[in-house]
């Protein structure tokens, strides 16, 4: 699979909702038991499971976050994502952003790396964008 970067700046292939990464009703679960330690959300199981927003079929999967406020504006912009944005980070960006900042500081040291990699580093659009912005400017 090659990678997926979400308009918001989620890696998208990395994340566990994602179709390819959640087959079966025990990826869901742990999928589930992530989110809401970790974020606080609490999404039934069997709502789990996501073609990414960068799909061109979203198809039964139009998941997770159907009033996100990041796809439409860069669709109206013609971006891919966040990124090349003469606007980044908004406030719309930021609101995301933060959520992935406080969990990261609220388990600083408390949380395996593997569970970092699993549930924190795929949301971590600060990062991830800011890459992306590097690499165009390197490009240029």
């Amino acid at each position: 699979m090659t990678d997926m970067i979400g308009r918001c700046g989620f890696e998208c292939h990395a994340c566990l909702a994602f179709k390819d990464n959640n087959t079966t009703a025990a990826d869901q679960a742990r999928v589930a038991e992530g989110w809401e330690k970790y974020f606080g959300l609490v999404v039934p199981p069997e709502k789990i499971r996501c073609n990414g927003c960068m799909a061109k079929d979203r198809g039964e999967y139009d998941f997770p976050d159907k009033n996100c406020p990041i796809a439409p504006c860069t669709n109206a912009r013609g971006l891919d994502n966040c990124a090349g944005c003469s606007e980044y980070p908004c406030d719309k960006l930021e609101e995301r952003m933060h959520a992935c900042d406080e969990v990261k500081q609220r388990f600083r040291g408390a949380i395996s790396h593997e569970e970092y990699e699993r549930f924190i580093a795929p949301y971590d659009a600060r990062t991830i964008l800011n890459d992306v912005r590097k690499a165009k400017t390197l490009r240029r």
